[in-house]
């Protein structure tokens, strides 16, 4: 990304001034004619596991033939990644491009970087003719950006709990709301199993306000065969597939993903059980329980960030046996990080805590306090440390944000 966009990015915040409709970005979007309206799109929300669903749901269109727009965040290493079709980051060229037209059409300092983002994927998916865009929401749904879309082949709203409270909520049923947000008039959703009842109902109302089949699938139907750091073997509705990501939540991702599938195969009808399988065991999410060494010692990184996304991180590290377990940690403080770390801390023989990777980041001291044993570094030497302490035969985990892991850059 070269230094006009970034320079460009940078005039605006993460968030932007708060909104109460779409009203802001719709503007936008009209003024650039309205991309999103030649595209379709497969929607996606949800508070945890919707960029491993997007990327199994993308892979397996890829699959299948059809040239395939993907919409994930935050970056990882930079604001490319962001926006990909047929898996391929949207070069620097095609970047400035884009973001030339936003930067002409933007009309004040209010909006936030996602909705710059969003505006520019829009018209890169168009530029490429992609058959299908599965577009993943930033914040919420309701008020999310992404919803102005109005050509949605099927909505997937994944795992939905405490998060971003102080915008989507204070209960689970307040945030299901912004969630279920995305659900339009007879357009098929699919919500991921084990969510909690109150979520349920608040979606299946909306679907039923809407006029739409609401899909969950049955855990009886779900039996898992293997499950260890290198991934997941699982028979769904007597077919077998695997995942290449790892943690028994990823079985929750791709049977959701699965359904998903089904919905859009309706419309789409190269996508065949095949194609499904092969995309749900090439699926990669970088930095969602991502083991990026096997060995001396194991190495995985992932964002868990949030109580529910470390909870599930706390129950797949608890099965490897790997000793000791050693922890590269850092928070934001807009997160219930102290609810999050107590799931996970009693896996963890030391911890290594950092802070500024990010702004408003919790104290590298405060963080300690989470763990039996922690030592405040800094970003600079928390790898090096952690590796010696981990040595040839533990465990070394990075978690708690994926602006850390951006940060931290190669390993």
């Amino acid at each position: 990304m070269n230094s006009e966009v970034s320079d460009f990015l940078n005039r605006y915040t993460k968030s932007g001034v708060p909104v109460k409709d779409l009203s802001r970005f719709s503007g936008l979007a009209e003024r650039l004619g309205n991309p999103q309206k030649g595209l379709k799109f497969v929607h996606i929300a949800g508070t945890n596991g919707k960029g491993s669903v997007t990327r199994m749901i993308a892979a397996a269109l890829i699959n299948a033939g059809y040239t395939v727009g993907e919409f994930t965040s935050p970056y990882i290493f930079s604001y490319n990644d962001r926006t990909r079709v047929n898996g391929e980051n949207i070069p620097d060229t095609a970047l400035s491009s884009v973001m030339d037209k936003v930067k002409a059409a933007v009309c004040s300092d209010g909006y936030s970087q996602f909705e710059i983002t969003t505006a520019a994927a829009f018209l890169y998916f168009t530029q490429m003719k992609c058959d299908i865009v599965v577009l993943e929401t930033g914040l919420g749904g309701l008020l999310d950006c992404t919803n102005i879309i109005t050509e949605n082949i099927c909505a997937v709203i994944t795992s939905i709990s405490l998060d971003h409270t102080a915008v989507l909520g204070e209960t689970v049923s307040e945030i299901a709301r912004h969630k279920a947000g995305i659900i339009k008039n007879n357009c098929p959703v699919v919500l991921s199993p084990h969510n909690p009842e109150d979520a349920v109902k608040v979606v299946s109302e909306q679907a039923i306000n809407c006029g739409s089949r609401l899909i969950i699938p049955k855990e009886d139907n779900i039996k898992p065969l293997n499950c260890d750091y290198k991934g997941n073997t699982f028979i769904y509705k007597d077919t077998e597939y695997t995942t290449a990501m790892p943690g028994m939540h990823q079985i929750t991702n791709a049977v959701t993903a699965i359904e998903a599938c089904g919905v859009i195969k309706e419309q789409y009808p190269r996508l065949t059980p095949k194609a499904v399988q092969k995309g749900i065991s090439e699926a990669v999410m970088p930095s969602r329980c991502q083991v990026i060494k096997n060995s001396a010692p194991i190495t995985i990184i992932d964002g868990a960030h949030n109580p529910d996304g470390m909870k599930a991180l706390a129950e797949f590290i608890a099965a490897i046996p790997n000793s000791p377990k050693i922890m590269v940690c850092g928070m934001s403080a807009d997160k219930d990080w102290q609810t999050a770390l107590g799931y996970i801390s009693p896996y963890i023989d030391k911890a290594f805590c950092v802070e500024g990777f990010t702004k408003n980041t919790v104290p590298s001291e405060q963080l300690c306090r989470a763990f039996s044993h922690g030592e405040s570094v800094s970003v600079a030497e928390c790898i090096e440390k952690a590796k010696a302490a981990a040595g040839k035969d533990g465990l070394l985990l990075i978690c708690g944000s994926l602006y850390l892991r951006a940060e931290l850059g190669g390993i």
